[in-house]
């Protein structure tokens, strides 16, 4: 609002310069929906390098197509995935583990579905800072195939009281990258006539002023978990002839005096063969009493009280910890983890819910994904519907051409009428970790996308992935090796090959999307022409919501012209367009030809922007003839 003058002198306003700056979106969050050895089950999880991927997903899985893809597209240059499990009547592992009576009292359950469950060991010790309460729990996980993928996790001091600290659902679940743990039911029922106590060390029989004077006079104690008291003793309150009949007194002033601070709680404290006894009146789950050093004059240390000063402190929960399981002992794993791996002919005939989030749909999760791989699936029914769920989401799907060697089957294949998706043939040989660096047949979607994201790195989304630079890393060999003849059949079609030449090895060698076959006739035939697109859509939308709700006239209009008119410039300047100066290569229109009256009064603004694309030289021709020598007449 302007400044209201009400005194002689100089008012400073700031005005807003309208420049709300554009930032170009990412162009190459690739996203991959396959099968894995493991990992959660149609959810999105995010990974920046393959070392991610293994820690998450298992790495490397002879069934896997995805695994190959993943390693392949970080190998050629990919820097961000999401990565959606899908998996075939999958259930998780499990185990009941039982306490020293044999009583079910905690069940283990793998994080992730699948057979991988089934290998994840089992330890439990009570080497713990209160043996007598408390356990520790190990989980080890080791691949039988893949030796990177390994896993161990411990939980130090768990307890099975639900309002301890260390309560063990509370620490393991969330936490813990391989299971989830609870607490059985009825376990708690067996705790109906438990106490919870804490019994001191043997004491000395020394001379009793050695145990309490008045520099080592008061403790604090805490019953069924309450906040602790601080119990001061009174030298003067003890009585007796000798130090057992004083420890008995010591022990009934004790328990008169935690009683009293404890809001009348019910609570014991005895002397008996050398020991002091403070129990808990109250049984079940909570039952419990634990000894804590006083600030000053403390007290617990010569009296031996509390687990830190060589006492023993049991939880009535204690009597339901799981039973110790030392690594020498048979190795107990979870069980009953089970998946079916699938067919060709059932991936290729998967179906996805969009309302339940499955398969590819997941991604609904994900606020951005530029591309989409799901590796070795080649029917064209599945293609189709993840193409269009591309088109809604502004990203561009790479797909695998069927296996088939030869180019007449190819042909008559067909692709889906979409320009958000390209199809690439042949298949690709990579050296196999998994088999010695044999040669494996793999779907080539994974490599391309990896292509992709370093050509967007090292020269923009508005250069084609393809030609001599456009190298496949790793590429040892190809399903099929093309003639010019054949790839100048499927070229026309909108079939992307890649081509095998000495010098260059394995490159992409075509850059037409869906429609680029030369009968549809498509404005979006070539590739880097519609990711284009597709990053100036998405940037814009993102960079242009706050202009809703604005007043619209001429000075919105203005900004507009403005902060588009500077993103299109700068994409200009870096080379994205045709043209050589900005009014032959862009243009972005918001005014009152764009926007009536009527436009305004339905809440409506319109703004126009368009751009000169670049498209790739696909066809060299080099015209050669001969200089006739100059006749004399």
């Amino acid at each position: 609002m302007p400044t209201t003058p009400t005194y002689p002198g100089v008012y400073i306003e700031e005005i807003p310069s309208g420049v709300r700056s554009i930032t170009g979106v990412s162009t190459s969050v690739t996203a991959f929906v396959g099968a894995a050895k493991r990992g959660p089950i149609d959810k999105a999880v995010r990974i920046l390098s393959y070392s991610d991927f293994e820690r998450r997903f298992g790495g490397l899985d002879g069934s896997s197509e995805l695994s190959y893809a993943v390693r392949q597209f970080f190998l050629n240059g990919g820097s961000d995935a999401w990565v959606v499990r899908i998996a075939k009547d999958a259930q998780s592992a499990t185990r009941t583990l039982k306490d020293n009576s044999s009583n079910n009292v905690l069940t283990i359950t793998a994080l992730d579905k699948g057979l991988a469950g089934n290998r994840i060991e089992i330890q439990v010790d009570y080497t713990t800072l209160n043996p007598a309460t408390t356990f520790n729990l190990m989980l080890n996980y080791a691949s039988p195939d893949n030796p990177s993928d390994r896993l161990t996790e411990k939980f130090e001091n768990l307890s099975l009281n639900s309002q301890d600290a260390r309560y063990v659902e509370a620490v393991i679940n969330g936490t813990s990258r391989l299971v989830t743990v609870k607490r059985e039911e009825n376990a708690v029922n067996l705790l109906s006539d438990k106490h919870g106590t804490s019994v001191s060390g043997e004491l000395p029989t020394a001379d009793f002023s050695t145990l309490i004077n008045d520099r080592h006079n008061q403790f604090q104690v805490s019953v069924n978990g309450l906040e602790p008291v601080t119990i001061k003793i009174d030298t003067n309150d003890i009585k007796g002839s000798d130090i057992s009949a004083k420890l008995t007194s010591l022990a009934n002033a004790i328990q008169t005096k935690v009683i009293a601070a404890a809001n009348e709680i019910s609570f014991t404290c005895t002397f008996s063969d050398n020991k002091l006894t403070l129990t808990s009146g109250q049984p079940g789950e909570f039952s419990s009493v634990r000894v804590l050093r006083a600030t000053l004059n403390d007290l617990s240390a010569n009296l031996k009280l509390g687990y830190l000063n060589g006492g023993v402190e049991e939880d009535a929960v204690a009597t339901i910890r799981p039973a110790a399981i030392p690594p020498q002992d048979t190795i107990i794993t979870l069980a009953g983890g089970s998946e079916t791996q699938y067919s060709e002919a059932e991936l290729d005939n998967l179906k996805f819910s969009q309302a339940e989030r499955k398969g590819f749909y997941a991604l609904e999760e994900v606020d951005l994904f530029n591309l989409l791989c799901i590796p070795g699936v080649t029917k064209i029914n599945i293609l189709s519907e993840a193409a269009q769920y591309c088109k809604q989401r502004r990203a561009f799907l790479i797909a695998d051409a069927p296996k088939t060697k030869t180019v007449s089957d190819i042909e008559s294949t067909g692709v889906t009428n979409n320009d958000h998706g390209a199809v690439y043939y042949p298949w690709i040989y990579i050296a196999d970790p998994l088999n010695n660096g044999k040669l494996r047949l793999t779907a080539p979607s994974g490599t391309v996308a990896g292509l992709y994201a370093r050509t967007d790195s090292a020269r923009g989304v508005w250069k084609a992935p393809a030609g001599t630079e456009a190298n496949l890393v790793g590429v040892q060999a190809l399903a099929y090796k093309l003639t010019d003849a054949e790839n100048g059949i499927l070229n026309p079609l909108g079939i992307n090959c890649i081509r095998l030449f000495p010098t260059y090895g394995a490159v992409a060698w075509g850059a037409r999307t869906f429609q680029g076959s030369d009968q549809a006739a498509s404005e979006y035939k070539y590739i880097p022409v519609r990711r284009l697109a597709l990053f100036i859509e998405e940037s814009l939308y993102r960079g242009t919501q706050w202009v809703v709700f604005e007043p619209n006239d001429e000075p919105l209009w203005a900004q507009i012209r403005l902060n588009l008119g500077a993103f299109m410039q700068n994409l200009f300047r870096q080379g994205a367009f045709q043209g050589k100066s900005p009014r032959e290569a862009y243009f972005v229109k918001c005014d009152r030809e764009t926007t009536t009256q009527n436009d305004i009064n339905l809440g409506i603004v319109n703004i126009k922007v368009g751009f000169a694309p670049l498209k790739p030289a696909e066809f060299v021709i080099i015209q050669l003839q001969q200089m006739a020598g100059q006749i004399q007449v």
